[in-house]
């Protein structure tokens, strides 16, 4: 298995960053995948927690009267810092797994132990905004970013949740999916299905964003392995092209 060592990120394009990135396992260095990128410290610490915070507010929207009643409940029991949301790092934003409705497993049965929604519409706040700007600014060039043409997911895996090995859908997806990581860390597992069969392990630090495209997304079987923590990814994707009327 080939462990990844990869450099610090800055915040111009995605498709200008870490070109020539290398991974290290003992002596041997082996390139990610060329439709792979990765910038590891994107956001800072503020503003994962900007997002996350509003990920998990529609997040908890969505569930019953009963389990946000729970949330209530739990959270007048806290200091009042841990009442008003305020957080010194994006994994102090997360409740015990108990307070949310995970769900055991996916209906394609890869995703086990989670909670996750499409965001069309986000809050009002000025902070938020410039968080979304900055992530919506690393979208491929070739990419219109009205709604129409992108498609914004929110996923939430639990502490003990992952995500089991598969290949996209071809004809329900689109060209590349970016993800930015939030909570704690978890590690991306890269296996090409065609020889020479290649593995590569990726870590994704909260605050990370990595962009899938093309032969990564329908050549290489994805997975993210469990791990300790909690973990949000908001994901934008494009859409499948669709054929034009005859």
């Amino acid at each position: 298995m080939v462990a990844l060592r990869l450099a610090r990120g800055g915040t111009r394009a995605l498709g200008g960053l870490l070109k020539g990135v290398r991974a290290a396992h003992s002596n041997v260095h082996q390139q990610l995948p060329a439709d792979f990128t990765l910038v590891p410290e994107f956001l800072s610490v503020a503003e994962q927690c900007t997002l996350l915070h509003a990920c998990l507010e529609k997040l908890d929207a969505m569930e019953s009267r009963e389990t946000r009643k729970r949330r209530r409940a739990f959270l007048q029991s806290q200091p009042l810092d841990t009442r008003q949301g305020q957080a010194g790092s994006p994994a102090d934003l997360f409740l015990p797994d108990k307070l949310y409705e995970f769900q055991e497993g996916h209906y394609d049965g890869v995703i086990r132990n989670y909670r996750e929604m499409h965001a069309s519409t986000w809050p009002a706040s000025p902070a938020l905004d410039d968080v979304l700007g900055r992530v919506h600014a690393l979208l491929p060039e070739s990419v219109s970013t009205r709604k129409a043409d992108i498609q914004s997911h929110i996923l939430h895996l639990a502490s003990n949740g992952y995500i089991e090995a598969h290949i996209d859908n071809v004809g329900a997806s689109g060209s590349w999916i970016l993800g930015v990581s939030l909570g704690e860390q978890r590690d991306m597992l890269l296996q090409s299905v065609e020889p020479p069969h290649r593995r590569h392990q990726i870590s994704l630090p909260s605050g990370s964003v990595y962009l899938q495209k093309d032969s990564v997304r329908y050549n290489f079987k994805h997975s993210i392995l469990p791990g300790e923590g909690q973990r949000v990814s908001f994901m934008i994707r494009d859409f499948p092209k669709r054929e034009g009327p005859r």
